[in-house]
């Protein structure tokens, strides 16, 4: 599916589906206010379609600093997940990196989510550390949850 991907700038007229997307995907989304100061910051944020819709299929939020970047998320749609998606996504963000001369990729990623954790060690991203209860939110029963996050880095240096 890589190659039918074309990415796009995601604008705000495109966060009710963004974010109707997220409620799907994660134990603790993020508000919509979230991603739109993420758009007013200027950050790299991108949306993925196919050729042949223009339903979203997946979309990514990175800040990019002198020399670094942060990757802040990477999501796709649950009906396309497993078709090589993250990966196309995660190519075209590196590409980005590399144009604006970031030399390390770093992000946080939840101790628990092992199939993530899974893409981006075989992505080649090293694990550098932990946060202690880096993120907190309710479960879906209102209980209160605190999970660490694994601090994670890949090199463009090579």
């Amino acid at each position: 599916m890589n190659h039918n991907i074309i990415f796009q700038k995601i604008e705000t007229d495109d966060l009710p589906e963004v974010s109707a997307i997220e409620q799907q995907c994660y134990p603790n989304p993020w508000p919509q206010k979230t991603m739109q100061d993420c758009l007013d910051a200027d950050y790299q944020c991108l949306k993925g379609l196919s050729e042949q819709s223009p339903d979203i299929l997946c979309y990514a939020f990175m800040a990019i600093g002198h020399e670094e970047a942060h990757l802040l998320k990477i999501t796709v749609h649950p009906e396309h997940q497993k078709k090589g998606l993250a990966q196309a996504m995660l190519q075209r963000l590196t590409l980005i990196c590399r144009i604006n001369h970031a030399r390390r990729i770093w992000l946080e990623v939840r101790a628990g989510n092992e199939p993530a954790i899974r893409f981006y060690q075989k992505a080649g991203f090293e694990t550098k550390g932990l946060r202690r209860n880096y993120y907190r939110y309710q479960d879906q029963q209102g209980k209160k949850v605190k999970e660490d996050a694994l601090v994670m880095c890949f090199s463009l240096l090579n």
